[in-house]
């Protein structure tokens, strides 16, 4: 290397800090290369509401930059990759880019990273010449600054002195890294040492739920009571984004919510809540390049005046809403949170209406359910004049649930109709064994002790026949039944090994066995083998021979409390019979919604509750949630499921036959696909 060549290569060392915005840089030096998507320079007037954002990062009055938006914004391009161009290009420092986690990383390095210093010429001249300086986690300059690419971990925030550090998706990295802290202020701490010269950047769509009930959107400029982004944004100066109405010339900002958005000939508009034009999507790009970002306690007139003072605070906070993201259409955005409130309407989920919200509306989730106490008199008022342990008009097919007890099962029954509409057909205790006491008098039921116990719900609950309401000389049983597979030390194993009994006696089609799973963000139910002992291979990724459905407790008592609000019959409605006492009203709404889940504040009895989540469980495996009911499967079919009533019903309580425990008889099993397996 010559002399010269040696000399350009450290030039950058003694060249002082370039004094231009850093959106400027960014739109000089940053080249953006996405395969088969944007490709070219970077160019700000695509997402002009960027711009502010970004030329604060550089501003020596703000310790930090916070920004609170949706997918499809341009956020990675702009404050992320953005920023770093400027630091490498125009003022130099150590830098930290911490990801959600290590995999993230990587591939936040490999993907966006490298493809920005490979088609930016300004940033791969920069990178040092030697390999071992150019690493997936860690890059040299030659300049002397660092770039690390990290994720949470208290060894990536602790023990270094930082200039830069940005923080993507944060409302998904753990709000308490290794017990020392939240992200955001181990991340200040490290720059603490530049003084005004140093920065923290934190950007996300929400995740953190809402917990406070009464809370209402009414000040644009407050963000909701919740943790992760929206706490930090909510201590910033809280600028949203304003733009004019072509009609008016108001400014205003658009609201994070689908009520934002209508349909007009079949297209997707804006309204303006001063005039109420409704704007179509050509106007939206002008729109964004005359808008402007006010702060909390800034008013804007149509002429574009701004009065009023911003807070006096060192951190730098922006929230834009989905209306004004570039790479989001208001048709995508109307028609996505049609879709998921249909869905909340049929199936009484809100995972997606919560996605659409968070990451397409740029708003917190509320869950619908959220600390509200049920009256079990105003439900119980709605009971309707039914016939005693039949099967309603209306009613395809039946399913089960057995909660599992120190002394006893106990059992509900529900039947489904169109679009789970469902009747409550049954509810009762199974107290009694076929075990005889020495005075030749049943003993109790003892579901931990005697394996014997469980083969009363072969005989009671799956075979039990349900006469029709409008012919008792015809009935229905069970398609499913799901039992729950914990309780007491002892029960667990003795589930297991009548799954294995009724298997052998052909009812394993026929039957789940059911636990609440701890994981919010999982799907509704989830089939997992945890029990391992009867393999013979000792693989340490072997499964079990017997499946145990997980049942993510929160999202299907979120359904059922929704559904519980529904007024009139139709889909998803819950119908009770009047003889049902006031107890299982009290059960069926002992629990509170919290933002730690529903809890048993009061620890009443929640049986009902509990079963009529299994039932709901025993559903879903039936895959029965979108049937076509104009021709359902043999199970669901009235003209092929009920059967003819020769010896009646077996009992729904009192004491079981004073006889031995006859073996589980076995039976033809119904094809695998007519179950819908």
């Amino acid at each position: 290397m010559t002399a010269h060549a040696i000399l350009e290569s450290v030039a950058d060392i003694l060249r002082p800090p370039r004094r231009i915005p850093v959106a400027e840089a960014a739109a000089r030096y940053l080249q953006i290369h996405r395969p088969g998507g944007e490709s070219g320079g970077w160019n700000p007037a695509l997402t002009p509401y960027m711009l502010e954002p970004m030329n604060r990062l550089a501003d020596r009055t703000v310790e930090a930059v916070i920004f609170v938006g949706p997918a499809r914004t341009g956020k990675t391009a702009a404050l992320v990759l953005g920023w770093l161009t400027y630091a490498v290009c125009c003022d130099p420092g150590d830098f930290l880019f911490l990801n959600t986690s290590e995999a993230t990383a990587r591939d936040f390095s490999k993907d966006d990273v490298a493809r920005a210093h490979r088609h930016s010429p300004e940033l791969k001249n920069r990178l040092s010449p030697y390999a071992s300086d150019d690493n997936v986690f860690d890059k040299q300059y030659r300049h002397g600054m660092r770039l690390m690419i990290g994720w949470p971990s208290i060894n990536q925030l602790s023990g270094r002195t930082l200039r830069y550090v940005s923080i993507t998706d944060y409302d998904r990295i753990t709000d308490n890294i290794d017990g020392e802290g939240d992200p955001f202020t181990l991340a200040s701490k490290r720059v603490q040492t530049f003084l005004s010269g140093g920065r923290v950047c934190v950007e996300s769509s929400p995740g953190w739920l809402i917990d406070d009930p009464k809370w209402q959107y009414r000040d644009p400029h407050e963000g909701p009571p919740c943790k992760g982004i929206f706490a930090l944004y909510n201590q910033g100066d809280r600028r949203r984004w304003y733009w004019p109405c072509p009609e008016c010339g108001a400014y205003f900002t658009a609201a994070p919510s689908p009520e934002a958005l209508v349909e007009v000939d079949g297209e997707a508009r804006l309204i303006c809540p001063h005039c109420g034009a409704a704007m179509g999507r050509e106007q939206k790009k002008a729109m964004n390049a005359a808008g402007i970002w006010l702060a909390a306690g800034q008013t804007i007139d149509s002429a574009g005046v701004i009065s009023g003072e911003p807070p006096k605070t060192k951190i730098a906070s922006y929230w834009l809403t989905g209306p004004a993201a570039a790479y989001q259409s208001w048709d995508s955005l109307l028609r996505k949170a049609r879709a998921a409130q249909e869905e909340l309407e049929k199936t009484g989920a809100e995972d997606r209406l919560q996605a659409v919200l968070t990451g397409d509306f740029g708003m917190a989730y509320r869950p619908r359910q959220l600390h509200v106490t049920r009256d079990p008199r105003a439900l119980q008022d709605r009971a309707e004049d039914r016939q005693k342990r039949t099967v309603p008009e209306g009613v395809y097919f039946l399913t089960a649930a057995v909660d599992v007890q120190n002394n006893r099962f106990v059992v509900q029954v529900v039947g489904w109709g169109r679009d789970n509409e469902r009747w409550l057909v049954d509810r009762y205790n199974l107290r009694w064994s076929r075990r005889l006491a020495g005075n030749d008098e049943p003993e109790p039921i003892d579901p931990a002790g005697h394996i014997e116990d469980w083969q009363v719900l072969i005989d009671q609950v799956l075979r039990k026949p349900y006469p029709l309401e409008t012919d008792e000389s015809r009935g229905v049983v069970p398609a499913m039944l799901a039992v729950d597979s914990g309780g007491k030390a002892g029960v667990t194993e003795r589930a297991y090994l009548f799954w294995r009994q009724a298997r052998q006696a052909g009812y394993a089609q026929k039957l789940m066995l059911v636990k609440g799973s701890s994981r919010p963000d999982g799907p509704r139910i989830t089939r997992t083998y945890p029990d391992a002992t009867q393999r013979k291979d000792r693989k340490a990724n072997a499964r079990g021979e017997i499946p145990v459905w997980q049942l993510n407790t929160l999202v299907l008592k979120d359904s059922l409390a929704a559904d519980l609000e529904r007024a009139e019959a139709g889909p998803g409605y819950l119908h009770f019979p009047k003889w049902l006492g006031t107890w299982f009203f009290d059960e069926l709404t002992a629990e509170t919604r919290t933002q730690k889940g529903w809890q048993n504040l009061g620890n009443a009895r929640n049986e009902a509750m509990d079963l009529m989540v299994y039932n709901h469980a025993a559903m879903l495996m039936l895959k029965a949630e979108r049937l076509n009911w104009d021709a359902p499967p043999a199970w669901a079919d009235p003209q092929q499921n009920r059967v003819a009533l020769t010896g009646g019903a077996l009992p729904a309580t009192g004491k079981a036959p004073p006889s031995p425990a006859p073996a589980i008889p076995r039976v033809s099993v119904r094809p695998r696909d007519e179950w819908g397996l």
